[in-house]
């Protein structure tokens, strides 16, 4: 072997030996970085999992209150439409009691309604043709306690039960519909109380 063929070998195996060592330092080196990488994707999984799971318990408690709350509202909802329907029940049968009951009623309410000085009481067409005989006079004695007098208007209302109290062209509405109506939130605080308390 000459002189150049010896010197063109050494460079080889030097060429040869830096390859290698350049080729594994770059296999290290990538060996490294593809862990590195799969600890970031292991540690971005884990975060990625912790996430979802805040997210998920975050969902599952908003649609829980959600769906409370809208029990909530159809329970309030059923409550006042039973609320409702009683205190329609309880009208109507004021306004299906026999004349004798019916008319004492009216009796008692026209005195606590009843004012001072010289007025008329109306009734619906119904009810005006079927006034007991002492009525007008029981009318007049309840009206006199409370230092007034009334006397059956010839007139009608529109009413679905009860009376209209008139003085002076001034109308007070004691129908059993306006007086339900004026204490309409007191007796559903009272019936709620009873049913669901």
């Amino acid at each position: 072997m000459t002189g150049l063929e010896k010197i063109i070998s050494q460079i080889e195996e030097e060429a040869r030996l830096s390859a290698e060592e350049i080729i594994k330092t770059a296999e290290d080196r990538a060996a490294e970085i593809c862990a590195q990488a799969q600890e970031t994707c292991r540690t971005l999984s884990q975060e990625a999992g912790v996430q979802a799971e805040a997210i998920r318990e975050d969902i599952l408690k908003k649609s829980r209150s959600a769906a409370q709350m809208e029990r909530k509202k159809k329970l309030l909802a059923a409550k006042q439409q039973v609320i409702g329907q009683i205190i329609d029940q309880a009208r109507d049968r004021l306004l299906a009691l026999p004349d004798q009951e019916y008319f004492e009623l009216i009796v008692k309410l026209a005195g606590e309604y009843a004012q001072s000085g010289d007025g008329e009481i109306r009734f619906n067409e119904r009810d005006k043709n079927r006034l007991p005989q002492d009525f007008e006079q029981a009318i007049c004695q309840a009206a006199a306690r409370r230092g007034g007098s009334l006397a059956l208007s010839q007139k009608t209302s529109d009413i679905d039960g009860g009376f209209v109290l008139v003085y002076g062209g001034i109308e007070e509405n004691c129908s059993f519909e306006a007086m339900f109506a004026a204490q309409r939130e007191k007796l559903q605080d009272q019936v709620h109380a009873f049913l669901f308390a």
